[in-house]
């Protein structure tokens, strides 16, 4: 069991204290609806007086995202076992009620209500869904509760609640970035294909508004639905505009299935992904996921010595040693993170009071997490403002600007 990183934090502040304590157990978290038992009449009040904090967590178990749910709410249990052991939020115990969204906005609404009106929750860790954040966000905002999404779209976040924030990349962010990575290559045509989900939409709208701007010619938009296996129509459309890249604006599972497709029907260039390639996509791509390009925080690995970041390297050998696994899907990095700003919230305010909370967490500017530095100083929720560079090479992760100074894209187009 490995704690050297908790020692050698522990006099700077409780919230390193607690985003590097990592301290393994071995309980894989429930994936319960129970209610929250001893819960008062007053949403917050429970955690402010000092009965306990309860954070509601809705995610998909069920349907296509059940495994990614299910990676999050492992990252979410790490983290309350690990506050808790240290103090819970300034001496008051933290627990977690899961739930099950489906996926499902209008699923995601009901709970939302039960969790708010039943369960009197103090915060809620909202769903990696965006669009079941976008339906429940109103309900937690009404209710004045302190919620972290972990989805990526943009749109949630520019509803104008006070109550809501992110800790982890918004694909508003990363689009714009994305294009200017493109246009200093000297990039000039881009074929997209995206998904109809609110994540993957807005991305690649996000995407193609930034191209305009900034003078890269999208020369295609292809889209697919949900369960849809196969693409080679649109693939087809794509390769016939004879594209510089391609970008993909979909999910992981999905995005393996496109990349074998995409090799298979002769495109050999690069292309570039809206968010990071999970290990387990990588595999199941095998070669096709070679010269895939990223932007993100944070990357999953197949094993902690894979890691290029310390902290991230330890975070992973105890979650494996406390689930048996690594972690399947970011969304691990992401509940991890929100509820660790949680925390660095609580010990700013001094207080569980919700209000105290929402009110510190904008004076948060330089916390160290597993996504990088949370900044929230903007007042606009936002906490993750800089990303990272990276391609796959032969199945791994490899620093994507070293690899282009290098020379390596000339030589890719060159080939083909």
């Amino acid at each position: 069991m490995k704690n050297s990183m908790f020692v050698k934090v522990a006099t700077f502040a409780l919230a390193l204290v607690l985003a590097f304590g990592l301290v393994a157990c071995g309980e894989t978290p429930p994936s319960s609806t129970a209610p929250a038992g001893g819960a008062t009449s007053e949403a917050g009040a429970a955690g402010a007086t000092g009965a306990e904090f309860v954070i509601g967590n809705p995610q998909p178990l069920t349907g296509v995202n059940a495994q990614v749910g299910a990676a999050a709410n492992k990252g979410a249990a790490l983290a309350v076992k690990i506050i808790n052991e240290n103090g819970g939020f300034n001496g008051v115990p933290v627990r977690l009620i899961n739930y099950d969204d489906q996926g499902s906005p209008e699923e995601a609404v009901k709970i939302a209500t039960k969790m708010v009106e039943d369960d009197k929750v103090d915060a809620v860790l909202g769903s990696l869904t965006s669009t079941c954040m976008l339906a429940a966000g109103q309900v937690y905002e009404d209710a004045g509760v302190l919620t972290f999404g972990t989805g990526t779209s943009p749109t949630w976040m520019l509803q104008g609640w006070e109550y809501v924030f992110r800790a982890c990349p918004n694909n508003g962010v990363s689009m714009p970035l994305l294009v200017s990575k493109m246009k200093e290559m000297g990039i000039e045509t881009v074929g997209v294909f995206r998904g109809l989900d609110d994540a993957a939409k807005s991305a690649a709208e996000t995407f193609v508004e930034e191209c305009d701007k900034m003078g890269v010619e999208v020369l295609t938009v292809e889209s697919y639905t949900d369960g849809d296996t196969d693409y080679s129509g649109q693939i087809a459309k794509i390769i016939s505009k004879n594209p510089d890249v391609v970008l993909c604006s979909t999910n992981g599972p999905t995005m393996a299935i496109f990349a074998k497709q995409l090799r298979q029907l002769g495109y050999q260039g690069l292309a570039f992904n809206r968010e990071a390639l999970p290990a387990d996509t990588v595999e199941v791509a095998g070669s096709a996921a070679d010269h895939w390009v990223f932007m993100y925080p944070y990357i999953t690995y197949e094993t902690p010595e894979d890691a290029f970041d310390p902290d991230i390297k330890e975070f992973l050998e105890l979650f494996q040693e406390e689930y048996g696994e690594m972690p399947f899907h970011d969304c691990a990095y992401r509940s991890w993170d929100a509820i660790m700003v949680m925390a660095e919230a609580a010990r700013i305010a001094g207080t569980n009071d919700v209000d105290a909370m929402r009110d510190a967490v904008v004076e948060i500017s330089n916390f160290k997490a597993l996504g990088g530095v949370m900044d929230f100083s903007a007042g606009n929720g936002e906490g993750l403002n800089t990303l990272n560079s990276y391609i796959v090479l032969d199945g791994k992760y490899e620093d994507f600007d070293a690899w282009y100074a290098a020379g390596n894209y000339e030589a890719l187009k060159n080939a083909g």
